[in-house]
Parts: structure tokens; C-alpha cells; sequence
């Protein structure tokens, strides 16, 4: 599979119209456009380099994300290209395990993590965004973008030849997904909150196997070396044959200290790794950071991923961060341009998103702040503590912020509102699958019991039909034309959150959650106070006819 992407479509002088436009065409512009081209827009994406990049830099996935590759029909083929993480452990320099952790959730249908070699990743992400129709344009550099009330110009120029003429892309919307340095940022003139995370360099080492079967037992999965002497991450599996080393710059070492490959062998040899053991695919220095643009939107203009906010890698949230801004804008613009809501409702996509990535940022920050410590005396009393078990409990993964959800001062509402809903097997008759596999994307009730439809009055109805609602039982009983739940996992779920039935967004995350059958109707009230609230704009919303 190639690593590498030419150009794939000529933006031919003067003005090409499409009705969403994106800058950068990494894993995040990827998935944004693939998402949007499955709702049936037209998207262009234009990104600088005339070639997608060779290299790894992100490489961990969890369920969450899956579940969305998996609606985009890719999630089997990323499946083949990554590997579970089974545990990051915690150890010492002598490799004494102190602690092991986990992180994302499950709950998705999928393993709750995953690592894998980003360009692989991207390929099969590229692939898909062509077979839908959106438009790629590489080596194609954005110089200006202006905007009026009927839409947005994205004015570009061929990266290669400064000196040819510029192009013009007419949009109903532009997204920048082109990172921490974003041009569309920049030219928006949107500050970033610095959050306030210093660290010294970092030494990152993709390594590529020469036999990818090859049994390392000083590295059986992924360790957080915590050393003062010298901090540092190693993992075995980056996909199938690529391992992954990260290494803390320490003492009065520069960046020329730690980028050339004599250094890069000198470290690995620490770990057995001589030059029989395969090749160093690419070494690099990072400086990670932390900050949140403190404007998502303006008028026509969204920022997406490394362009709104940065986090250090130790939680492995930034790209899945990314991705999880793709998902939440683009069924909201789908609704927009099929005319079911008025541009208000884009503005729930910082309302919601901005909280939850700021939580994801603080805890990402608080890891890494406890795995970098090189003061001798302060990492002796942290690994003192861990030997005794007093290991932080992780935070439960943060809701989505105010929008398309209720409340959490509602009257009812749950610790599951505003998160991802499960997904596990069922069976419908002989046919065994993951519960998305059934269902069209759109507005889901999943419930424990059957509801019944005369709970409904006219105006739930007229709401349950405008919205396509889909009504799922999933039980583990022997129930004609319902969902067997084949795993028990609904019912757990359902059990330990104290729920019987709960409302998904098309996005898959819970609008919120019941106790009851009964409680339906009224909490389809809720959700017409919400989505007026918001530019919800579909013809005689839940009013009867």
C-alpha cells in the first residue's frame, strides 16, 4: 500500500464552487472530508506538500474513533494495519512495573485502544475520501481567505511555482484542519490560550523491523519509563512491523545533540536494538505544548484539530481530538444544508467541543507532568506511592459542553448524557453485527423494553417523524423484532447507569438517558426545546399537522 498520494485533482484557473472547503489534508481534514462526502457534499481540500507525508507522528486510536471509521466503512481494513494496546505500564529504569493503566473507554464495539503507523492509517483514510467524491488537491498552498454572508473565498496558488497564477475556491464554508501553525488561524487573527505545559525536548524514533515476528521481550508492549535520569516511552507495536521510542532531553543537551542518527543508535542500544534488528525510519525533536484557540468560529470559518487546540502526546488524545471535532461539525452541516436547521445550531460545535477538549488537555497535562519529573527526590516519592497502589484513578472521559444535550442541571439528567453511547454485537434474526451496522446514521432511541406507541401524542409524533427517529430494543430475552443483545452489554449498561432507554444523537453521542419507558415522551420535549434553542429550523418541528 502506498504511503504517498499525488495529486488527484487539477484546480483549473479562475473559480471552482464546491460547498464545503478544507485546508490540510492530515488524518483530521481526512476524516472531515470523507464524513461530509458520505453526507453528500461536495468537498475540496487543498493541502501545501504536493505528497502526504511519509512519517509517522500520531499513532493511537481508541474505540470511540474506530466507531467512526467504522460508519465509514474503513474500520475492518484499519483494524489489519493496527494493533490492540493491551496496557501501558509504568516502570522504572530497571523496568520494575509500579503500575499499569488504560486509557479511552470502551463501550464502542472495538478494542478501547489501538496503535498503528500513521501513514498506513492515512491511506486507507485517502482512499475512502476519493471513493465518496471529494475533491483532493495537493501541493496547492491557501493565500487568503475572505468571506461575505452568501459564502466564503479560499484564494490558493501551486506550492511548486510561486510565481503561477492563483486559483479561487467559492465554499459555503471552510474548515482549517491544517494544524498548529494554521494559516486559517492566523489570517482570522484568533488568539491561542496558552494552558500553561513546558517541557524540554523530545527525541521521537520510528523504528522499522526487519523481521516484524521477531520476539523482544525487554519491550512486550508499551512502557512510560519513569526516570529521572533520563524520561522515556518505548512501545513494540506501532502496526505490525514499526516500534516506537521516545526520549527525554535531559541535562544541557540541544536539538543537534539529540537529531542525528549516532545519538539515535546510542539510545536504542539501551534498549537491544543494534542495526540487525531493522532501520530507523524517522527520528525527530518535538517541543509539545497546550493551548485552545479561543474562537472556533467566525462567520463561515471553523478550526478543526492541531489548528484549535495542542496537547502533549501522554494520553494519545490530540488526533482522536481531531477526529472527534470532525464528527460533531459534520452532521450539523449536513443538517444545515439539507435545510433541517439555520446556521445558529454551528455555533453548539465550540459550545461542545471547547469543554471537552480543555478537560482532555489538563488530564494529558497532569501525565505527563507526573512521567517527565526528573527532580531524583520527587520521582522517589512518586514511585513510592505507586508501589503502595496510589495510582489516581483516572477521570471519567469529560461530556460534550452545552448544545445538543441536556442540561446537566436538568431535571433527570445522568452521568451518560453528553457521551459517546455504547455500541456492542445483536443479532436480528441469523445476521450478527455491531448495533451501527443495522442503522442508518440519524437520530436512535435504544431502549431495554419495547415502547410502546401510544405513549406518544400527536406533537411527539409529528417530532419522531420529521427527525426519522429509529426505535431499537435490544434485550437479551427471546423477543420477536427485537435486538438480541448478544454480549449482555446493553443490558449492563443499561443496569449500571440506571437507565432503561436512551436518545442518540447522529453523532452517536446521548442526548440523554431514562429510567423508564415512560419518561420517553418527556424527554423528546426536551429535545424540541434544545434544537430551537439552536436553530433547529425543520417545518412545523414537532407540531402536529
Amino acid at each position: 500500500m502506498s504511503a504517498l498520494h499525488d495529486t488527484t485533482v487539477a484546480l483549473p484557473p479562475g473559480l471552482t464552487v464546491c460547498d464545503v472547503a478544507i485546508v490540510g489534508y492530515g488524518p483530521v481534514g481526512m476524516t472531515c472530508a470523507a464524513l461530509l462526502a458520505q453526507a453528500g457534499l461536495d468537498v475540496i481540500v487543498v493541502e501545501q506538500h504536493p505528497q502526504r507525508y511519509a512519517h509517522s507522528r500520531a499513532g493511537h486510536l481508541d474505540g470511540e474513533t474506530m466507531r467512526t471509521f467504522q460508519r465509514l466503512g474503513i474500520a475492518e481494513r484499519i483494524e489489519l494495519i493496527a494493533r490492540p494496546m493491551l496496557c501501558w505500564q509504568l516502570v522504572t529504569a530497571e523496568r520494575e512495573q509500579l503500575a499499569t493503566i488504560r486509557l479511552g473507554e470502551s463501550g464502542s464495539g472495538w478494542k478501547a485502544d489501538y496503535l498503528s503507523h500513521q501513514p498506513e492509517l492515512e491511506a486507507i483514510i485517502d482512499s475512502r475520501v476519493l471513493e465518496l467524491g471529494g475533491r483532493v488537491i495537493m501541493g496547492m498552498t491557501a493565500e487568503q481567505v475572505s468571506q461575505d454572508a452568501d459564502g466564503v473565498r479560499l484564494t490558493v496558488r501551486p506550492t511548486a511555482d510561486p510565481e503561477a497564477g492563483t486559483r479561487t475556491i467559492q465554499a459555503s464554508y471552510l474548515i482549517g484542519a491544517d494544524g498548529a501553525r494554521s494559516f486559517v488561524r492566523t489570517t482570522l487573527g484568533i488568539r491561542r490560550e496558552d494552558l500553561g505545559f513546558s517541557a524540554n525536548d523530545e527525541l521521537v524514533i520510528d523504528f522499522e523491523h526487519h523481521d516484524p515476528d521477531r520476539d523482544l521481550p525487554q519491550l512486550p508492549d508499551v512502557y512510560q519509563v519513569l526516570d529521572p535520569a533520563r524520561p522515556q516511552l518505548a512501545g513494540r507495536w506501532s502496526g505490525g512491523r514499526w516500534s516506537r521510542w521516545e526520549f527525554h532531553a535531559v541535562g544541557d543537551e540541544t536539538r543537534e545533540d539529540l537529531d542525528n542518527e549516532e545519538t539515535c543508535w546510542k539510545l536504542l542500544a539501551t534498549w537491544g536494538i543494534t542495526p540487525e534488528h531493522g532501520r530507523i525510519d524517522r527520528r525527530a525533536v518535538y517541543r509539545f505544548e497546550s493551548t485552545l484557540a479561543d474562537r472556533w468560529r467566525i462567520g463561515r470559518v471553523f478550526l478543526m484539530g492541531d489548528a484549535a487546540h495542542t496537547m502533549p502526546p501522554f494520553m494519545g488524545q490530540g488526533m482522536l481530538s481531531g477526529v472527534r471535532d470532525a464528527v460533531n461539525l459534520s452532521w450539523k452541516l449536513a443538517a444545515v444544508f439539507a435545510g433541517e436547521a439555520e446556521e445558529t445550531l454551528l455555533d453548539t460545535y465550540q459550545a461542545e467541543r471547547a469543554p471537552h477538549v480543555r478537560a482532555l488537555i489538563d488530564a494529558s497535562v497532569a501525565v505527563a507532568e507526573t512521567a517527565l519529573l526528573t527532580d531524583p527526590e520527587r520521582a522517589r516519592l512518586r514511585d513510592d506511592a505507586l508501589r503502595r497502589g496510589e495510582l489516581p484513578t483516572p477521570p471519567r472521559f469529560p461530556r460534550l459542553g452545552a448544545g445538543i444535550v441536556r442540561p446537566e442541571t436538568a431535571e433527570g439528567a445522568v452521568e451518560s448524557d453528553g457521551r459517546p453511547s455504547p455500541q456492542a454485537r445483536v443479532a436480528f434474526g441469523t445476521r450478527v453485527d455491531r448495533l451501527d451496522q443495522f442503522l442508518t446514521p440519524g437520530w436512535t432511541l435504544v431502549s431495554r423494553h419495547a415502547v410502546p406507541e401510544e405513549l406518544f401524542d400527536a406533537r411527539q409524533r409529528r417530532l419522531l417523524e420529521e427527525l426519522d427517529v429509529t426505535f431499537v430494543h435490544v434485550t437479551p430475552g427471546d423477543v420477536p423484532d427485537a435486538y438480541l443483545d448478544i454480549d449482555g452489554e446493553y443490558d449492563l449498561w443499561f443496569r449500571q447507569n440506571g437507565q432503561k432507554a436512551f436518545l442518540q444523537r447522529p453523532d452517536g453521542y446521548v442526548f440523554g438517558g431514562v429510567p423508564s419507558v415512560d419518561q420517553v415522551p418527556a424527554l423528546l420535549d426536551l429535545l424540541v426545546d434544545r434544537l430551537v434553542e439552536h436553530g433547529w429550523s425543520k417545518p412545523q418541528l414537532g407540531v402536529a399537522a
